[in-house]
């Protein structure tokens, strides 16, 4: 018998015994744990209904790009059909923003080569918030008597202060004032709202609907606060570089969009718990009743604690050790602290982090494989490990590694390149090329031989640019790269090469964040605002940090 007899029931079998006769149910007297005869053969009937009336509801939302009113959505692989149907063709990588791709497809093509439209698109390929900046709105003009302002009211002009700022800039910013971002309450226009998603701080749950602020520059004519940001409305020459060779200034012919930067892994407000004891994660692996595969709520409940299955990462502070021969598996759980194997322990990791991994001697088979998942480093040592979509942000020392799609940011030293020992692929790595074995000969003599690892043509020697972003380092706001643990650690900046960009198999990003499709998507955003930008404008994507951050409170 199930732990809970409501698994027995079903919804149509509920109806179905709540209108039969008072006297029918008093006679089918339940035994303990038990469902009554009677009201076990119509849940039966009940189990079946159900499953037509969800293919019903399920055909029904199988029809619009929209969820329907139970919630239900179109199924991934039927919106390529639907799309065809429309004209539309959707190119995000991520299937939730492919349905609002195709939601809104219509209405792209109706506000076509408009700001507004350029802005829906940004919003909603990025997946994040975008602002829009027009390059000819931030380009510097000489004045001249038969343009504005001079052929305005005396009022364009305005006195220099911020609430009666020109209404037309005219170049050197008025260093009396500053300008930064600030919260407008009276805000209605579209193009300066702001979406605010913040998780619960007591359970690390994200709001079921985000919040919304309006934003306006504290002063136009003032010295902007962070120069080349979203809300920087100062005025300059025209930047005639080229915008696929990095970030760029103001043009009147090119469009910019400012987007906020991914967070990656880690994020601000997830649950974080304290492990010094790992005995309670030992027991629950070893009792064969439980998954064999612990995520967050798992997790919480092998602590004791109530389980979430809502949760969707988890952060693990303390230092833990994997007993000998056990075998640890989890997903979706990051570790801020040292993990340590003991010989014959085996971790596996999927979209998951460790601060640091210290292993065992190598053996047939690797103790360490992570998919999709962050580490800091891995201390000098002789193991073996399998990595597939992984970032080492630090020193990397193994005696055999099986690699795929990762990036090793720091050192990799220890690596055994002989045939059958190690191979990576399609993973950017510190220069090997000349990194040298001893091989022997037949004749009995050894000579020098290169390492294949640097040689492969699938990888890459190319640094990885990290973005930057704001933190708060004894009490200083500081742009620097995040580290790990903070929001923004190991993932790709927009500047990085396309080597380490589109370098993976499946022609995504290399490294940890591969299968959230950061570089995939801002490829696919800049394809889709080619197509319904306005005639002409060439389009610059830039992660601005300032984004990060909610606009300022307006003293």
């Amino acid at each position: 018998m199930p732990a809970n007899i409501d698994e027995l029931k079903s919804n149509a079998g509920r109806l179905l015994y709540r209108h039969l006769p008072e006297e029918y149910r008093y006679r089918d007297r339940p035994e303990a744990d038990q469902l009554g005869d009677l009201e076990a053969f119509l849940h039966g009937f009940g189990s079946l209904l159900d499953l037509i009336r969800g293919t019903i509801e399920q055909s029904y939302a199988d029809a619009f790009a929209e969820a329907a009113d139970n919630g239900r959505q179109i199924q991934t692989w039927l919106l390529p059909y639907l799309a065809e149907l429309v004209g539309a063709e959707l190119l995000s990588p991520s299937p939730a923003v492919r349905r609002e791709e195709l939601n809104k497809a219509v209405y792209w093509v109706k506000t076509k080569g408009s700001l507004i439209g350029v802005d829906s698109v940004a919003d909603t390929m990025s997946g994040a918030e975008a602002v829009v900046v027009e390059g000819w709105r931030r380009t510097l003009i000489a004045p001249r008597l038969t343009v504005p302002p001079f052929t305005g009211p005396k009022s364009m002009i305005g006195d220099g202060t911020p609430d009666d700022a020109p209404a037309l800039p005219l170049g050197c910013p008025d260093f009396r004032f500053v300008s930064r971002a600030v919260e407008d309450d009276g805000g209605a226009n579209p193009l300066y709202r702001r979406e605010i998603r913040r998780r619960d701080p007591a359970t690390g749950l994200l709001p079921t609907e985000p919040a919304f602020v309006h934003w306006k520059p504290l002063s136009r004519e003032g010295v902007p606060c962070f120069v080349n940001a979203y809300d920087d409305p100062s005025v300059r020459t025209p930047d005639l570089r080229d915008p696929a060779f990095g970030p760029v200034g103001p043009h009147p012919k090119r469009t910019i969009i400012h987007v906020r930067p991914p967070s990656g892994l880690f994020e601000e407000g997830l649950r974080e718990e304290t492990v010094t004891d790992g005995s309670a994660i030992a027991a629950a692996f070893d009792d064969a009743a439980l998954a064999t595969d612990l995520g967050p709520s798992g997790l919480l409940e092998a602590l004791g604690l109530e389980p979430d299955e809502r949760l969707d990462r988890l952060v693990v502070n303390g230092d833990l050790t994997v007993p000998a021969g056990a075998t640890w598996a989890f997903h979706d759980i990051l570790f801020t602290g040292a993990i340590e194997l003991e010989p014959g322990a085996r971790l596996q990791l999927r979209r998951g982090a460790v601060r640091t991994v210290v292993l065992p001697a190598a053996g047939d088979t690797p103790s360490l494989i992570a998919h999709d998942s962050l580490i800091g480093e891995i201390p000098p040592g002789t193991g073996f490990a399998e990595l597939v979509h992984v970032t080492v942000l630090g020193a990397a020392t193994l005696a055999r590694l099986h690699a795929s799609d990762s990036i090793f940011n720091g050192t990799l030293d220890g690596i055994t390149c002989e045939s059958g020992q190690s191979c990576v692929r399609h993973s950017r790595v510190p220069s090997l090329a000349g990194l040298e074995i001893e091989h022997a000969d037949g004749d009995g003599t050894t000579e020098p031989m290169t390492c294949r690892i640097g040689n492969s043509l699938s990888n890459t020697e190319a640094d990885p640019n990290f973005i930057s972003l704001y933190f708060a380092d004894a009490g200083t706001c500081v742009l620097r790269p995040a580290n790990f643990g903070e929001p923004g650690a190991g993932v790709l900046d927009l500047t990085s090469s396309a080597a380490v960009r589109e370098g993976a198999e499946n022609g995504g990003e290399m490294g940890a964040h591969n299968h959230q499709f950061h570089a995939a998507t801002m490829r696919a955003l800049r394809q889709k605002l080619a197509r319904f930008a306005p005639f002409g404008q060439e389009l610059s994507l830039i992660y601005d940090p300032c984004l990060s951050r909610p606009p300022a409170r307006q003293q």
